[in-house]
């Protein structure tokens, strides 16, 4: 695994084309919990979706919510599970610009693909950073 900056995930949030390839591990340094997410984001009826998913298992994803407005929703409820409160936590301050916040109290890893696309990295400088050349362009 591969520690990166949060910053990272902005680009995640501002993608315009359709991408189901973020797949990351978020670790609390206070408490050493960890949760795995997928984002995918996707456009429906011109309008951008954020859809986010838990590992329950290894490598096994479960439908968590879609992430707006600072949280995570599904059927119009917001989630307070321990696993949504985490990573809405995350984004809303990737969004506000408080990446440095993040990286203080979070540590964010990968597992070698691009954070926006799903690729394989397979260079130093975007396995460092988590984003492929094209995606980070």
């Amino acid at each position: 695994m591969n520690i990166i900056k949060s910053v990272a995930l902005s680009s995640v949030l501002s993608a315009t084309a359709n991408n189901k390839g973020a797949e990351f591990t978020a670790k609390s340094l206070k408490t050493g919990k960890d949760f795995t997410f997928q984002i995918a984001r996707k456009e429906f009826q011109g309008k951008w979706y954020t859809h986010l998913y838990v590992e329950t298992e290894y490598l096994q994803f479960k439908h968590l919510g879609t992430y707006f407005n600072g949280k995570v929703f599904k059927k119009r409820e917001a989630i307070q599970s321990p696993s949504a409160v985490a990573i809405s936590w995350i984004l809303a301050k990737v969004e506000e610009g408080k990446s440095d916040l993040v990286d203080s109290q979070v540590q964010i890893t990968h597992l070698g693909n691009c954070l926006r696309c799903g690729r394989t990295l397979t260079d130093a400088k975007s396995i460092e950073i988590g984003l492929g050349p094209v995606c980070r362009g």
